[in-house]
């Protein structure tokens, strides 16, 4: 590899890229790289289903999207924590990728049909399940919207049922299938 150039004084960039994690790491040993930002991510409960509701309101499937963990942080930041990415569990993470990415579709499928171009006003967002910890980041379980319409309060509804909470970051796992 050629790192100078006849002119002199340029690097490579293979080597300056090659060497950027030796560079962040070299602090005593510990990473100074900021936790990477999830794109589309919002900072409440509320705030993550107000999206999904405008989302589901105005069939807007980018939104709804954008507010979902994508094949990127599932595989790179979470999927790695995860008990089924452990060796023995003989679980590839395309394979758990794809069937989150095809109960996903057909969740949508059933929101948008049920809820598009429907307009409610959200009262509130429960998780009544357990708080998953892991070591980068929590999983709130068993997520329930309240919702009204036309000042009618509507029964609680699982729309998305997983929600990663990374750093006060939160995306939704996947919508709810039941």
């Amino acid at each position: 590899m050629r790192t100078r150039s006849s002119g002199g004084g340029r690097v490579s960039l293979v080597l300056v890229l090659g060497l950027l994690p030796l560079v962040q790491r070299s602090c005593g040993g510990e990473s100074t790289v900021e936790r990477q930002r999830l794109s589309g991510s919002v900072s409440t409960l509320e705030e993550l289903a107000a999206e999904v509701l405008v989302g589901l309101a105005s069939a807007d499937t980018a939104r709804l999207e954008r507010v979902r963990l994508d094949e990127a942080e599932h595989n790179e930041l979470v999927w790695p924590e995860l008990p089924a990415a452990t060796s023995g569990a003989g679980f590839p993470v395309d394979v758990a990728w794809e069937n989150i990415s095809a109960r996903n579709r057909s969740a949508l499928s059933r929101l948008l049909s049920e809820h598009g171009g429907t307009e409610v006003d959200l009262r509130g967002v429960e998780c009544r399940g357990p708080t998953r910890e892991f070591e980068s980041f929590v999983v709130h379980t068993d997520c329930w919207v309240s919702l009204t319409r036309d000042d009618e309060r509507l029964p609680p509804k699982q729309i998305f049922q997983d929600v990663l909470d990374w750093d006060g970051e939160l995306k939704i796992f996947r919508y709810y299938e039941p």
